[in-house]
């Protein structure tokens, strides 16, 4: 009896002006975890050339929402064409995962159910209120989905996201018309939920809400996507940010120095080794 085949994934990577933060997501994929994932790079910033990447695609800069969405249609278009993988894992440059085994929990949950077509995680709590408003409205409008509908839900992370290589579900991302108006992470979800149930979503209920509890960092997902190097080098927003204690909190070096097993890579020697951090980034914000 011949075992079935390992699900082959695609990494798609999406940014903008954290350079830096994809050379080294770019390095824990594929100098560091021993699955051969594909990495595919969609691109609307200074990078104007292949890195580590599999595949690699530059992109016209468009505004913040608008331009999300546009990578993340970019990179999978790419990723379909040039690998045609069984699942596809999107994440932005800055988000590092170091544990490997946490994508191929996801997939491989998502193999068991056929059922299954999104792996992701609510960006935004729900307010009791809403939730029992948008249970009168399912009930009256839609008497026979209310078993299965979820009320705690009105978004999806876009940051880290897992979505099977399945037709209508490829037109569905493609079809979607960038709109800056609108965050990026409810245009995903009003898109998916106008053509499949919530029931086929698999919940990354470890990291819910992304915002504002988890929106840093997850470690129970081995998930950082700080936007400062180092500690001590955040620039906080506003003067409430400043009295809390997020300025001193750890940065992307203080990550990697808790998994010493993630090691290989100039872009990630650089900044372990780093005096200096004015070299990370520049541009990006460091809120």
């Amino acid at each position: 009896m011949t075992s079935k085949p390992e699900p082959s994934i695609a990494i798609c990577l999406t940014s903008h002006n954290r350079i830096d933060c994809a050379k080294i997501n770019q390095e824990i994929l594929k100098l560091n975890f021993r699955t051969p994932f594909k990495v595919v790079h969609a691109c609307s910033g200074a990078q104007r050339e292949r890195y580590l990447e599999d595949a690699f695609i530059w992109c016209e800069p468009k505004p913040l929402h608008a331009g999300a969405i546009n990578l993340i249609q970019r990179s999978f278009a790419l990723a379909r064409e040039r690998f045609a993988p069984d699942y596809l894992v999107h994440l932005e440059a800055d988000t590092w995962i170091l544990d490997e085994q946490v994508i191929l929990r996801f997939v491989a949950e998502m193999q068991r159910n056929p059922k299954l077509l999104l792996a992701t995680s609510a960006w935004t709590s729900v307010s009791p209120w809403r939730r029992a408003r948008r249970a009168v409205r399912e009930l009256v409008l839609r008497p026979t989905r209310l078993a299965q509908h979820q009320f705690d839900i009105i978004d999806f992370s876009t940051q880290f996201f897992i979505v099977r290589n399945q037709p209508e579900l490829m037109s569905c991302i493609q079809d979607m018309q960038p709109d800056e108006t609108r965050r990026a992470e409810r245009q995903f979800f009003d898109a998916y939920v106008a053509r499949f149930p919530l029931d086929t979503v698999l919940r990354m209920r470890e990291r819910e809400p992304v915002h504002p509890d988890n929106r840093q960092s997850c470690e129970s997902l081995a998930l950082y996507c700080h936007h400062w190097p180092a500690s001590g080098t955040a620039v906080p927003r506003t003067p409430e940010d400043a009295r809390g204690e997020r300025p001193d909190a750890i940065g992307k070096r203080e990550v990697l120095l808790k998994y010493p097993q993630i090691s290989r890579g100039d872009a990630l020697q650089r900044l372990l080794q780093a005096t200096s951090f004015d070299y990370y980034n520049p541009g990006a914000s460091r809120w």
